[in-house]
């Protein structure tokens, strides 16, 4: 049995608004249900739900079921009910395209919308219903905005203030603020207090009086006192975009000037302007410092002297370690170790860093074996063939043929195929950059701390402090960089004998 969705949406507040009512969008839509098929309703009526976005709850259901193929078709009283979103509406289509989804219009009854010209026309109601919801914000920003410069209020009644009503309760044109004198009593005696403590001080003790403060200024200690006091309107002015621009308005100030200026100047005092300083995140010895007790040491930094200094502290400094023979403890006192003298001397000992001779001249050798592949004229053509790949594959990427992950792949592994092609020129490549390769002084002065710690993971395995000091001696070089770390004529430390870790 087929089974079809009513969907209504009535974005205006009030019930009584008008608007089409959600009884006659749904009697509409029924009518163009086919006989004995399944019906259930969906609303977005209750609330302000926009056809601009896509977070409503209704719509979210509709789209769900529509995915999971729990649905035949949607009857609707006008696409605009859907959404006045071109985005949301071609997505939508997509949907019911993918899924079979019929849709059903009741302002369009005997409209087709999957074939060729309902798809078009589709199209044209989409981009004529969000034409629709612009010109209605920017008629709606335009009014709201003639109102605030001739300096009536806007929005829901402000603490303090109820709009002005004729006998028969209608609000009078143009509309005009009055003050309420119990809520007026409440404002004044709030500001005054704000002179002297800040809004965490006294909101408990407001609290406690039985002084609600339902609408306007909050007394949320979270919120501050910026918003309250960013609310001229308590003087006699309307504001806009939260006090980024003031008018002087036509309803009776319930503060006087010289009150409203010395609490803003009061509160004000108390703010402190900026965020506060961020602590360093970038510690290029995390992971690798240890404490002479054998525990790794962890970064932090403290504000002295008006700045921040970094240090790598012993989690355990002060604590029993071990058990000793003769039943004493033994407690870790290590200092704390200055990051600064500590990575400084680990990036120059790193910067000392040579690659021997020997290795280069043997690497050297097997580029050079692997290069003495007779040059004929296959391999020119071999070469000419996957650059002309290479531009094909650009040119398909550009057009949109290839997706970008084909395109990375596919271009990654003709430029391998690429290299392995015999070139003399990787000679000359290889000695034009030997200097490179035997001095590691110019890449860490050129890195970013991010780049160093990430330099240090790789080369350094561990380093012990001892005495709040760091020195060259102390650092364990990873298996692989150990080869950059033997200089000329010295005996290399991993030949030594068992036990000597360091040349």
């Amino acid at each position: 049995m087929a089974r079809w969705y009513v969907y209504v949406r009535r974005s205006w507040k009030e019930a009584n608004a008008a608007d089409v009512s959600d009884e006659q969008q749904e009697a509409s839509a029924r009518a163009l249900i086919p006989p004995g098929a399944i019906v259930e309703v969906i609303s977005d009526s209750g609330g302000h739900n926009s056809g601009r976005t896509e977070a409503r709850d209704g719509y979210r259901e509709l789209i769900a079921a529509v995915r999971a193929g729990k649905v035949d078709g949607i009857a609707v009283y006008d696409l605009s009910r859907l959404a006045r979103n071109a985005r949301l509406m071609l997505n939508l289509r997509d949907e019911l395209d993918r899924h079979q989804v019929a849709l059903a219009v009741a302002t369009m009854p005997n409209t087709r919308f999957d074939t060729a010209i309902g798809r078009y026309l589709f199209g044209q109601l989409c981009l004529t219903a969000q034409f629709q919801a612009d010109m209605d914000s920017e008629r709606m920003s335009g009014m709201l905005h003639r109102t605030f410069e001739d300096g009536r209020h806007r929005g829901h009644d402000p603490y303090g203030y109820r709009s002005e009503r004729d006998a028969y309760g209608q609000l009078v044109h143009p509309r005009q603020l009055v003050p309420v004198p119990e809520e007026a009593e409440v404002v004044r005696r709030i500001w005054r207090e704000l002179e002297h403590r800040s809004i965490r001080g006294r909101a408990p003790p407001a609290q406690r009086r039985g002084h609600p403060y339902p609408r306007g200024p909050r007394l949320d200690p979270r919120r501050g006192q910026g918003r309250l006091a960013a609310r001229p309107r308590v003087s006699g002015y309307v504001v806009e975009k939260r006090g980024l621009d003031e008018r002087p308005g036509h309803h009776e100030p319930i503060l006087d000037e010289e009150t409203y200026r010395a609490t803003l100047a009061a509160v004000r005092a108390r703010t402190h302007a900026g965020n506060k300083p961020r602590p360093f995140r970038d510690y290029p010895l995390r992971g690798v410092l240890f404490c002479s007790c054998g525990s790794r040491m962890r970064g932090e930094a403290r504000v002295q002297r008006g700045g921040e200094r970094r240090y790598y502290r012993c989690p355990r400094a002060g604590q029993q370690i071990v058990q000793l023979v003769d039943g004493k403890p033994a407690v870790c006192h290590e200092r704390l170790v200055p990051a600064d003298a500590a990575e400084k001397t680990v990036l120059d000992a790193i910067s000392r860093g040579v690659l021997p001779a020997d290795v280069i001249e043997a690497a050297r050798d097997e580029l050079r074996q692997r290069l003495a592949v007779p040059h004929d004229s296959l391999t020119g053509r071999q070469r000419a063939r996957l650059k002309q790949r290479l531009e094909q594959l650009r040119k398909q990427h550009e057009w949109a043929d290839i997706t970008d992950e084909d395109y990375r792949a596919r271009r990654a592994e003709t430029l391998e195929e690429l290299a392995l092609l015999p070139d003399s020129d990787k000679l000359v490549a290889f000695d034009r950059n030997r200097r490179i390769m035997t001095s590691m002084a110019a890449n860490v002065n050129a890195a970013t701390p991010a780049q160093q710690a990430e330099l240090v993971q790789m080369l350094v395995e561990r380093v012990v402090a001892s005495g709040g000091k760091v020195s060259e001696r102390d650092i364990t070089w990873t298996p692989p960089a150990r080869p950059f770390f033997a200089e000329a004529g010295e005996e290399r430390w991993w030949e030594c004998p068992q036990g000597d870790s360091n040349p």
